[in-house]
């Protein structure tokens, strides 16, 4: 048992130092020596019969080898977090470092939102939050989980869904100046700004009844960010989507004008991805319920049941 032990305290502490990226910084962060932390990382090496950092006095990197296994290191930490938690029948606190990928319209609102709520209701938790637009190899990433717009396409990934993200279409009053009023049989001859992929050739749009309409758009301008389609609406580059939390304020100011008031896009689901585990750390238990519990008081959104 002892040597279970030891192993296991080998490979957390070899995670610490690849998350500080010094043998110093992670000595502090553990409250241990310099020299312990050294001995530490050489033992594991020798167990493993490769080198897993290169290090000098100046600097510090981990090798191929030492990438990989950071990945598995904290997945068989979380293991055996898990494998404690149910035979001591203790509750787990969020600890460690939470790893959120995100979007980076939502990430710079409400999910930052989330993540400062987080940190705030356990100050001993860390957390690195990545924001792109980009599909996401979640296992090489290493992240714990991903919160995304639309289906998660990944049949090797958990997902969670959290709710609907209503949608409407907004425009400059600038824009509508030069344009006249917008209605469904124009709406195919003006300019709209285009978020790949869910405002691109052809919009089903719904009324309140149910019906829905299919309309071809022009988009002269189109982006993959939600946060460089909306500015260009702002500017006037076209009519475009945006969700009542982004554009509410801006419709109340008079910079932005909703069209088309009786109809909505279809609403966009969310959810939080995560990879397969009998155990789900603490950290990512409270952060989904840190971000479900934002996301409600967001205006135009429907939680899941």
């Amino acid at each position: 048992m002892k040597l279970i032990h030891d192993r296991l305290d080998l490979l957390d502490t070899f995670v610490r130092v690849a998350e500080a990226g010094s043998l110093s910084k992670a000595a502090r962060s553990m409250g241990i020596t310099q020299p312990t932390v050294s001995r530490r990382l050489l033992e594991l090496e020798r167990m493993l019969g490769c080198k897993l950092a290169l290090r000098t006095t100046a600097s510090f990197s981990l090798t191929d080898e030492g990438r990989r296994l950071v990945a598995e290191a904290r997945a068989l930490a979380d293991g055996w977090a898990g494998l404690a938690e149910r035979i001591s029948g203790a509750r787990s606190r969020p600890e460690g470092t939470l790893r959120v990928v995100g979007p980076s319209g939502y990430g710079t609102g409400f999910l930052t939102d989330a993540v400062t709520d987080l940190r705030a209701a356990w100050p001993l938790l860390r957390v690195e939050l990545t924001l792109t637009d980009r599909l996401v190899d979640l296992a090489g990433s290493g992240a714990d989980c991903w919160v995304c717009v639309g289906e998660v396409r990944d049949p090797g990934l958990v997902s969670r869904t959290l709710g609907a993200m209503e949608r409407m279409l907004v425009a400059s009053p600038a824009l509508l100046a030069r344009t006249g009023a917008v209605t469904l049989a124009r709406l195919p001859d003006l300019p709209c700004v285009g978020l790949v992929p869910h405002v691109t050739g052809t919009l089903r749009l719904l009324d309140k009844a149910g019906r829905s309409r299919m309309v071809s758009i022009d988009t002269p301008l189109r982006t993959d960010s939600l946060l460089s389609s909306y500015r260009a609406i702002l500017n006037g580059a076209g009519i475009g989507a945006a969700a009542p939390w982004m554009c509410q304020g801006d419709i109340d100011a008079g910079r932005v004008a909703r069209v088309l008031p009786r109809w909505w896009l279809e609403p966009v689901r969310i959810h939080v991805a995560m990879p397969p585990s009998l155990y789900r750390p603490a950290r990512v238990t409270a952060f989904v319920e840190a971000l479900r519990h934002r996301m409600q008081r967001l205006p135009g959104f429907t939680p899941a049941n």
